[in-house]
């Protein structure tokens, strides 16, 4: 049994309002302009980088729990409905995907002034072959400046930034606009013929369920099991908040990254104990659930005993992440074949030739989604182009780049993993440095690394949970449709602007802290000097080819398995990213999700588990509030050296 997610209830018709879309792209910006804040100037927690960001789940229960109690007494024509609060939440998912995103491209693109060397050969091997259009010039030091802040006195050279910022905001712009296009094509592909449960959209809609007439609050408030549920996790959490003003033994398992180690070339197990990955978790199918953290221990035991015995590539992996990569190609392959007849549906409705399919309870028409998409992609694959990466490379490096986008944002939908990244195969690896120029190899890189986003799926995980929130919005979507788009690259402006302001105005960025403008910043550019030296010795890893040709057939093995028998336990989802570090980090809290959904279904089946919702419901609601309160803690007396009581692996 794996009893779905509950859906939350129709709404009215009437469509969400436009205080609602305001205070959208609020949230949407102000959590890209507090991100790097609570990051580099508080040290507090991690609010952004998860699928699902603090903030956007802050902002909407501060308006359900505290603003709207308030306007019902005293200002009735203020309170924001549940179908506002869906439009807030469509909003808010867009501008979440951008902290994961900003702090590795502003680091990229502001590297090579700052980092070249004739020690690191960057001067011989990777500026030659840079656009340096797309990069800030270090003229007058202005780069320097960046990283170490400037002097009393001195102004910020804004100036070096415009140009390369509007050619890059063009570029990601586009992206941007396919991800939300793609998604409104998928929409009722994903949400209405497979039925994904979509945990991180269903969650916060259940929390902000309209009062009964008379109440305040939601009826589940005044269940006993929501306050036994908010009393432990607020305890627990007000228990270790205490630690930071007293000496006193602290609940030291919860967002611990202790670890267990089972022996030379074993990756180590982690008990990681976390809240708000287990109350998402709570309301995914169960064979999802069984999948990630059984995969997820076949993979740890493959890649150990691989590693022992000298059998796969020389990685520490052992080729499990090759396996991964081409298991996630075939699973997003076989769900765009399961979804071609709605796609010539979309299509032929685009050109006017299927008047009888309805497209307006969508965020944008079938054809202006249609057309929206081809016009960003031929403007994406125009601007690779430009940066001298041949058309073929361009052409490898757009699929592969869609794979992932396409396969983590359905993984995100069907799992309620907060926090997730994917592996697709990469065209280097495939086609082979030998085959390709100087300039291909170097933009591939620039553009990879300043587009890494953590490997999490960039726009397309946020569009496709928006267009499911969407759905509990009211009619006539249109206008939030294109606040999605809004929201999405004023996120970027915001991100980005109050992010050079600090290093600028502030401490500089060498001094951040972050991983992303000290090392992580300069991957990309160092594989470019070692590829383009290295390319005469470098062979074919037959090793690579066996592996991922065992992954493809494994997932095809899982999919035909996971369509043909109700019973098989294990989902496809699970071998697609069974090694990477979210996993790893969020293995046991989904085992610990898994573990009390199977118990109470076996029990009381679904009476037991919906009334155990409630439960959950309120471990979630005191999690967020200690975390606020932690947060507000750090503000006032921890300033700078603050506490990460969040912290959501990345």
């Amino acid at each position: 049994m794996t009893n779905p997610a509950p859906l939350p209830t129709s709404l009215p018709s009437t469509p969400v309002r436009w205080r609602a879309i305001l205070l959208g792209l609020v949230i949407a910006v102000g959590l890209n302009i507090f991100d790097p804040i609570s990051n580099y100037l508080i040290a507090s927690s991690t609010f952004g980088n998860s699928h699902i960001p603090f903030t956007v789940l802050f902002g909407i229960l501060f308006t359900a729990y505290v603003w709207n109690p308030v306007a019902r007494t005293w200002l009735p024509g203020a309170v924001f409905e549940r179908r506002d609060l869906a439009g807030v939440l469509a909003v808010g998912f867009i501008g979440g995907t951008i902290p994961s995103f900003g702090a590795r491209f502003v680091g990229v693109i502001s590297a090579p002034a700052y980092f070249a060397t004739p020690e690191n050969e960057w001067p011989a091997y990777v500026l030659p072959n840079l656009q340096r259009w797309l990069f800030p010039s270090n003229a007058g030091g202005g780069v320097d400046r960046f990283y170490r802040g400037i002097q009393s006195g001195e102004s910020i050279p804004w100036d070096i930034w415009i140009t390369p910022m509007a050619w890059w905001l063009s570029f990601v712009g586009c992206v941007v606009l396919a991800c939300v296009c793609l998604m409104v094509i998928l929409r009722k592909q994903w949400s209405e013929n497979e039925r994904l449960a979509y945990p991180l959209v269903v969650v916060p809609l259940r929390l902000v369920e309209e009062p009964p007439p008379g109440r305040l609050f939601p009826a589940f408030t005044r269940d006993r099991i929501f306050w036994i549920g908010f009393g432990i996790s607020a305890g627990m959490l007000l228990w270790n908040t205490l630690g930071h003003f007293y000496l006193i033994p602290r609940f030291g398992f919860i967002n611990s990254y202790a670890a267990i180690d089972l022996g030379r070339g074993f990756y180590t197990l982690m008990p990681r104990f976390d809240f708000y990955v287990i109350c998402f978790a709570f309301f995914t199918p169960l064979e999802i659930l069984f999948s990630v953290w059984a995969f997820h221990l076949l993979a740890v035991f493959q890649a150990g005993i691989s590693n022992r015995i000298g059998f796969g590539p020389a990685s520490q992996d052992a080729g499990v992440s090759q396996q991964n990569a081409w298991g996630l190609t075939v699973f997003v392959l076989w769900g765009l074949w399961m979804a071609r007849h709605h796609l010539l549906d979309v299509w032929r409705k685009a050109w006017g030739r299927a008047s009888h399919i309805d497209d307006s309870g969508e965020l944008l028409s079938y054809r202006a989604a249609t057309f929206g998409f081809l016009f960003a992609i031929a403007y994406i694959f125009f601007w690779l182009c430009r940066t001298n990466m041949g058309p073929a490379i361009a052409l490898g490096y757009m699929f592969f780049t869609l794979v992932l986008y396409l396969g983590m944002a359905k993984i995100v939908a069907q799992s309620g993993l907060i926090s997730l990244r994917g592996n697709a195969p990469g065209i280097l690896g495939l086609v082979g440095t030998p085959n390709l120029s100087d300039t291909s190899i170097a933009a591939l890189h620039q553009v990879g690394g300043a587009m890494f986003a953590y490997v999490k799926g960039f726009a397309m995980t946020g569009s496709a949970n928006a267009a499911r929130a969407a759905e509990a919005a009211g009619e006539d979507k249109r206008r939030l449709g294109r606040t999605l788009l809004m929201a999405g690259m004023c996120g970027i402006i915001g991100y980005v602007g109050i992010t050079l302001f600090l290093g600028y105005a502030g401490m500089g960025a060498e001094n951040f802290g972050d991983y992303e403008y000290t090392v992580g910043n300069r991957f990309g550019f160092n594989y470019t000097v070692s590829e383009i030296k290295g390319r005469a010795d470098v062979e074919r890893d037959w090793w690579g080819v066996a592996f991922s040709a065992f992954g493809a057939v494994t997932t095809t093995l899982l999919i035909a398995l996971n369509q043909r028998y109700p019973w098989w336990p294990l989902h496809p989802v699970g071998f697609t990213i069974s090694i990477q570090w979210p996993t790893r980090a969020s293995a046991f809290s989904v085992f610990l999700a898994w573990l009390l959904k199977t118990i109470l279904l076996r029990i009381g089946g679904n009476q037991l588990y919906n009334r155990s919702c409630i439960f959950i419901y309120g471990l979630l609601l005191g999690y967020a509030s200690v975390v606020t309160l932690s947060f507000i803690l750090d503000i006032v007396f921890f300033m700078g050296r603050g506490h990460s009581l969040h912290a959501p692996p990345i």
